[in-house]
This record gives structure tokens, C-alpha cells and sequence, in this order.
């Protein structure tokens, strides 16, 4: 029985998102039309609907004229929020912007700018906007932690506004985001617009790093000159202050701290010696271990601006620095498979050792 029910669960998602694409394509530009806006009433809009129906029953048992007039009231102001309602909706165009990487269980961004629609370019979105992850999976789980949540956006009527839409990951990798749910009850309250919309928009999210040891190759040949990581020579760059000793240059003398309190110190300077290494780990270790430990590494050492290079199973960078060398190898890294594909199947080997057996058996008994 439940297999059956998910089953049939996954055939109703499957059917409902090949609607979804067929009604209201992809695209990271996107504008209301009549294809792709929903309109209910809301629980007080159906409220309002059973008390007009009531009046009406009441009015017309009791030849009530007045009762009646009330009704008609409230049917007039229910289609009329009815039209307004879909007529502001219709007004709201949007575009989504790149999403920045972000690591696993940590929380990214989707920012949708609001832009001026097309047929009413002088005319906005008014009241607030709700907006939420669609909680429908195409073919396999989708894991967005906040989708049972919902932000709300207040619209200013200016069309130059951005919503930021938070989420989360638990897996790495290349992950495209799911369409989102933006819904309305402007003005009333009385009826409902949604719309699902997919933005076309795909993720990067990088491994969450942890601590742990990792194999530093280095590049260069002598292991002892490598191995400083400051040289204090005639270099530019300050690094402090330290005690006289006679014999010492008199031009490094901070003559300033001399005056100041009689304090004989000199200035040292030092320029960094980024050590070129190559991370790489053991192979004993789990790989999603060891690609949360390697990001942790790269992380260390980009906040230091060091040369390094990355060497991991089908990965081989060559050492570099700077913000994007790290991206590259924490890219590398997140879309890393989990295990290698698996080989094909043997059975034409089988067979052929089968039949060499057999024919060598019918030889033997021939002869």
C-alpha cells in the first residue's frame, strides 16, 4: 500500500511540474500573464461569500428588501476585489539576479529584482508579497531546508526594489534551485493571486569545511628555505618594533619613539615568501571527509593570500592565489562525484572464457 501511494505521489509531482513547465516556461526574467496567475478566495473570502449567501436566503424568506440590498452589497464588493486583486498581480515583473556559492548548511540568497512589466510600465505591485519555496520536487528531493518557510516583502511602489529569498543545502554540488510560490491578497483580503515561478537559476554549493589534517606538498627544492615564511632583509613592508642591539643599522632606529619616551627600538621589515604547496589528502580517507577537510585548507589559505595548488583524485590545479583560484578549487571540489562511475558489466569476457572452457572440454573428449 505504500508503495503504491508514493508511487502514485511521484507520478502526480512528475505530471504537475511537466504542467507547470508547459504553462509558465523557465526563464530569469518573468512578468504576470493570464498563463501564469492563480486566483482563489482566501478563508475570509470565503467566509464573506457564506454570509452573502445567508442574507440572501434570509432576505428572500423574510421578503426582507433590505437584507437583500445588503447582499447584492457584498457580492458587488467581492467581484470587484475579484478584478482588482488579479489586476494588481498582473502588475508584478521580476528578475533574478546571480546567486553567490555558499557552503553546506550555511544559508545563501536568491535576489529577485523587481523591474518595470512590459504592457504597464508606469503601474506597480501594492501590499505585501509572500513568497516560498515550492515544496513539489521534479524527480528526486529537493533539500531546501526553509521550505516550510515564508518571507514576507513589503512592495513600495517604486519598481526598483529587491526581495532577497533565503536557503539552504545540505549536499554539495551543482543544484538548480526549484521554482518559487509568490502570492498576493491586495486589496481586501477577499481572493488570492499566486503564481509558481522558475527563474532558471542554478547554485553552487560548496562543501562545508572541517577541521583536519591534510599532506602540504611543496614546490620548492631546498625543504629548509621553503619552509620561512618571512624573510627580514631590505624589504618594503613594516612589520615591528623591537629592542636596539649595537651593531644594528642606525637608519632602522625609530628616532620618533626615541624622543618620545628614550626607548631605543628599531623598525623591522618583512616581506611574505608565500610558500607554493600542493594539498592533497590520503586516500584512506572518506572522500566527503577529505573534500570538507581540503576546503577547510583552501579557506585558510586564501584569508592569507598563499600560493597553492590542489591535487585530489581527478582534480589537479596548479598553485595560484588570490579570490579566483580559490572559487576554482572550491568549484572543483563541490562538483566532485562521490564515487567513481561504475565500470560496465563483464559479461562478454564471461562468455568468452565460457566458451574457450567448453570448446577445450569437446577437443579433449574428440580426441
Amino acid at each position: 500500500m505504500r508503495l503504491f501511494k508514493s508511487s502514485a505521489q511521484d507520478w502526480y509531482k512528475q505530471r504537475w511540474h511537466r504542467w507547470l513547465d508547459k504553462r509558465i516556461p523557465a526563464s530569469a526574467r518573468q512578468q504576470m500573464s493570464l498563463n501564469s496567475i492563480f486566483i482563489l478566495p482566501t478563508g475570509f473570502g470565503w467566509a464573506f461569500i457564506i454570509m452573502a449567501i445567508s442574507l440572501f436566503l434570509l432576505g428572500t424568506n423574510y421578503q426582507n428588501n433590505l437584507m437583500l440590498l445588503l447582499c447584492y452589497l457584498l457580492l458587488s464588493i467581492m467581484l470587484l476585489a475579484l478584478f482588482y486583486t488579479h489586476q494588481n498581480f498582473s502588475y508584478l515583473a521580476l528578475k533574478a539576479l546571480t546567486v553567490d556559492p555558499f557552503h553546506c548548511h550555511q544559508t545563501g540568497q536568491l535576489v529577485l529584482q523587481v523591474t518595470p512589466h512590459r504592457q504597464h510600465k508606469n503601474k506597480y505591485v501594492n501590499g505585501q508579497l509572500l513568497v516560498s519555496w515550492l515544496t513539489l520536487p521534479r524527480t528526486h528531493p529537493v533539500v531546501v531546508e526553509l521550505n516550510h518557510k515564508t518571507t514576507t516583502f513589503l512592495l513600495d511602489n517604486t519598481g526598483s526594489q529587491t526581495l532577497c529569498i533565503p536557503l539552504s543545502y545540505e549536499t554539495r554540488g551543482l543544484h538548480r534551485l526549484p521554482r518559487v510560490t509568490l502570492a498576493c491578497d491586495f486589496p481586501l483580503g477577499l481572493f488570492k493571486c499566486w503564481t509558481h515561478l522558475d527563474f532558471d537559476s542554478k547554485v553552487i554549493v560548496y562543501p562545508q569545511p572541517i577541521e583536519g589534517d591534510v599532506n602540504y606538498a611543496l614546490a620548492g627544492n631546498d625543504e629548509e628555505e621553503s619552509a620561512a615564511s618571512l624573510q627580514f632583509s631590505n624589504a618594503s613592508d613594516f612589520y615591528a618594533l623591537t629592542d636596539y642591539h649595537i651593531g644594528q643599522p642606525l637608519n632602522r632606529v625609530a628616532w620618533k619613539q626615541v624622543a618620545k619616551n628614550g626607548n631605543w627600538v628599531i623598525k623591522q621589515f618583512a616581506s611574505p615568501q608565500s610558500d607554493i604547496t600542493t594539498l592533497s589528502v590520503n586516500d584512506t580517507i572518506d572522500i566527503e571527509r577529505a573534500i570538507s577537510v581540503l576546503t577547510y585548507h583552501i579557506l585558510l589559505l586564501s584569508e592569507e593570500n598563499a600560493v597553492f595548488g590542489l591535487k585530489f583524485r581527478s582534480i589537479d590545479i596548479a598553485p595560484s592565489s588570490g579570490k579566483e583560484h580559490s572559487k576554482a578549487c572550491l568549484h572543483a571540489l563541490a562538483c566532485l562525484e562521490s564515487s567513481p562511475s561504475p565500470s560496465p558489466s563483464p559479461k562478454v569476457s564471461h562468455y568468452s572464457a565460457f566458451n574457450i572452457q567448453r570448446d577445450a572440454v569437446n577437443k579433449k573428449q574428440r580426441s
